[in-house]
């Protein structure tokens, strides 16, 4: 399965790039489905990537992602994302971001591709795309605010105000 969201973010490349490349393990930040994040041990298997990966703690459990590719001059990062509470249909998760100038702004696409077993991806398939699809669209939208204000979204800074997200902050601190 492969769903794509973008937006036209009234921020310049450089800024909404800063967000999503050098400081690819600050998703915490901004991101109100991840409650915190933080650089993932080990040595980055991609030149360039800031990291290896990331630990985010997330609405969905623990999430380990590792830097699959990495590309400042594309704007492109792509990271592949693995969880403890992961059913065992998923076979593979991976997300790419890619960003290209657009005006005085910048065009900000995101990319997951799932791999489902079969049959649940004949069974299940459509219903995990309805949720993903929130899942990338809300995020998206939380990147548009954090890039053209500074400032994390409301759902963010809802989120952050709960006792799942405290207790998640406080388990990664």
């Amino acid at each position: 399965m492969e769903l794509t969201i973008t937006r036209q973010i009234d921020a310049p490349i450089d800024k909404v790039w800063d967000i999503l490349g050098p400081n690819y393990t600050s998703a915490g930040d901004w991101a109100s489905s991840v409650f915190a994040s933080a650089p993932r041990p080990g040595t980055a298997k991609v030149a360039n990537a800031p990291a290896a990966g990331r630990v985010c703690e997330t609405s969905l459990g623990p999430f380990t992602e590792t830097i699959e590719a990495y590309d400042p001059d594309r704007r492109l990062v792509s990271y592949s994302a693995t969880g403890d509470k992961m059913p065992g249909f998923m076979k593979g998760l991976r997300n790419t971001w890619q960003l290209s100038p657009s005006g005085n702004g910048t065009k900000a696409s995101m990319t997951l591709r799932a791999d489902i077993a079969f049959p649940m991806n004949v069974l299940m398939g459509w219903m995990m795309k309805m949720q993903f699809r929130k899942a990338l669209t809300e995020t998206i939208d939380d990147l548009k605010v954090y890039a053209e204000t500074g400032r994390p979204s409301p759902r963010k800074v809802k989120v952050d105000a709960s006792k799942k997200a405290a207790a998640a902050r406080q388990a990664m601190a």
